[in-house]
């Protein structure tokens, strides 16, 4: 983030009738949340964070590096729901000319799961801070509040811009492409990583790499490493770790991998990370 870089507050709009925050603005971009409150199978209700950016503007990542701002949402401030996930589709690699790292160059919707807490009517109260950049990085905070009045039904076009967020998400790890193996050299601060690719891909097009760890954790753009054939592997720095960790404890990490239009996201765990 730029030193330069001034805060904007993006105060949260008047809640509109719909499951719909309404907009928050800034310079490069508004934000907003919808819900579709209608339980799924397991009892959760889906939304999305809805970021719209202007061309040009990028936003980061679950985890875009060491100089990024993380997208954060606190909802702790809620009546009779509880966030359970904030969901990420597949990132793409930036390069700003001053940093490389993992984020959004278009408009993007991140899934958001919830689950309620009680029965009868339920408020969702949002604090949500996230950083968009151009030529500099601008942090963006908004505060939004939904009310989900029990029984209440979204929309036809909530229902469908929620349904389609959760579809641009990364798929499971599938027999023909998926993490083959993940070591930690714990002496050199490194993960190996190496991964079966599809044996149908796109031509010209070079599988992406991205890895996020638990709070506090932080990792180097991956480098390319020898790999066979049908694979591919990566060599990753691990630039941060929390003080508290033990190398007896393992530590899962998120890791996505992205070829063309297809993505697959596996969570490794890993042990034998400590501070040194």
């Amino acid at each position: 983030m730029s030193a330069g870089a001034a805060l904007v507050l993006g105060l949260g709009l008047t809640p509109a009738p719909a499951l719909d925050s309404g907009w928050a603005e800034t310079e490069g971009g508004r934000m907003r949340m919808v819900v579709d409150p209608t339980p799924r199978e397991d009892g959760t209700i889906a939304g999305i964070l809805d970021i719209d950016l202007d061309p040009g503007w990028k936003t980061y990542w679950r985890d875009p590096g060491g100089s990024g701002i993380p997208p954060t949402l606190d909802v702790s401030g809620s009546d009779g729901i509880a966030l359970e996930e904030m969901a990420y589709p597949p990132p793409v690699r930036i390069d700003d000319g001053y940093a490389v790292w993992a984020g959004y160059s278009a408009p993007v919707q991140l899934p958001l799961i919830f689950r309620r807490t009680g029965s009868g009517d339920a408020r969702i109260h949002a604090l949500v801070f996230i950083g968009i950049c151009e030529k500099i990085c601008v942090p963006f905070q908004a505060e939004f509040t939904i009310n989900l009045p029990e029984g209440t039904e979204a929309a036809d076009d909530a229902k469908v811009i929620v349904a389609q967020a959760f579809g641009k998400l990364p798929q499971p790890a599938a027999a023909d492409f998926k993490v083959e193996t993940a070591v930690l050299d714990a002496e050199e601060s490194r993960i190996e990583i190496s991964a079966v690719l599809p044996q149908f891909r796109p031509s010209g097009v070079e599988p992406q790499l991205f890895v996020a760890g638990p709070p506090g954790f932080a990792f180097s753009q991956p480098k390319p490493a020898p790999a066979a054939g049908g694979s591919a592997g990566w060599t990753v720095g691990v630039e941060a770790i929390p003080a508290a960790t033990s190398a007896d404890t393992r530590q899962t990490l998120e890791i996505v991998i992205t070829l063309g239009q297809r993505a697959i996201v596996q969570n490794v765990e890993i042990k034998g990370f400590s501070r040194k």
